[in-house]
C-alpha cells in the first residue's frame, strides 16, 4: 500500500516537473512575443511618421503648384487644399476649393474654371513627382473658363512649354486655343466613315 503511494507521487510530481518545464517554456515563449509586438508597435510608429512627413511634402508640393495655376487666371479667388483622411483602413486625399474660408463645390457652375485649372496644376505635379517623358495630354483643359480667360489659360500652358520643356497634346474644339500651338493636327470625319487629318501651325 505505501508503495502504490509513492509511486503515485513519484508519478505525480514527474508530471508536476513536466508542468513546470511547459510553464517555462511558454512563459518565454510569451516573453519572446511581447517583445516582438513592441517591436512591431514601434516600427508601425515609425511608418507612421515617415508616411505623414512624405504626406506633409506631398502635400506642400502639389498645393502650391495648384494654386499657382489657379491664381494666374483667378487671382486671389480661391484657395486650394488638400485633406488626408484614412478610410477603409487607406488614406485617401481629398481636394478641397475654398472661397473666403469656405468650402465650395468644384462642380458648380461658376467653379468650373477652378478646376480647370486646378486640372492643369495637379498634371504639372504630378509630372514633377516622376521621372517620365515631357509629355502631358490634355483633354479640352479650359472648357469651363469664358472667352478672355481661356485665352490666357492656353498662353499658360503655352508658356509651360517654354519654361518647363514640355510637350502638350491638347484635343480640343476650341479654335482659340489653337491660336497658341505650335502645330495643329486638324481631324475631320467623312461621311464614308473615314478620317481627314489636315495639318496646320
Amino acid at each position: 500500500m505505501i508503495q502504490k503511494y509513492k509511486e503515485k507521487l513519484s508519478e505525480s510530481k514527474g508530471r508536476k516537473n513536466y508542468i513546470d518545464e511547459q510553464m517555462s517554456l511558454k512563459l518565454k515563449e510569451y516573453d519572446r512575443l511581447i517583445g516582438f509586438q513592441e517591436d512591431l508597435q514601434q516600427a508601425q510608429m515609425f511608418l507612421q511618421a515617415v508616411a505623414q512627413k512624405t504626406q506633409e511634402q506631398l502635400k506642400y508640393h502639389i498645393r502650391d503648384i495648384v494654386q499657382l495655376a489657379i491664381d494666374t487666371v483667378f487671382p486671389g479667388e480661391c484657395e486650394f487644399d488638400i485633406v488626408f483622411e484614412i478610410k477603409r483602413g487607406k488614406t485617401e486625399a481629398r481636394l478641397i476649393f475654398l472661397e473666403e474660408g469656405e468650402e465650395v463645390d468644384p462642380l458648380r457652375d461658376n467653379a468650373g474654371g477652378f478646376v480647370d485649372m486646378a486640372s492643369l496644376g495637379l498634371r504639372i505635379a504630378s509630372w514633377s513627382l516622376g521621372e517620365t517623358r515631357p509629355v502631358i495630354i490634355l483633354d479640352e483643359p479650359m472648357k469651363n473658363l469664358d472667352k478672355n480667360k481661356r485665352l490666357f489659360g492656353a498662353q499658360v500652358i503655352k508658356d509651360l512649354s517654354t519654361e518647363l520643356g514640355l510637350q502638350f497634346i491638347i484635343v480640343t474644339h476650341d479654335s482659340e486655343i489653337t491660336n497658341v500651338a505650335d502645330k495643329v493636327f486638324e481631324i475631320q470625319r467623312e461621311r464614308k466613315g473615314g478620317y481627314l487629318i489636315s495639318i496646320g501651325g
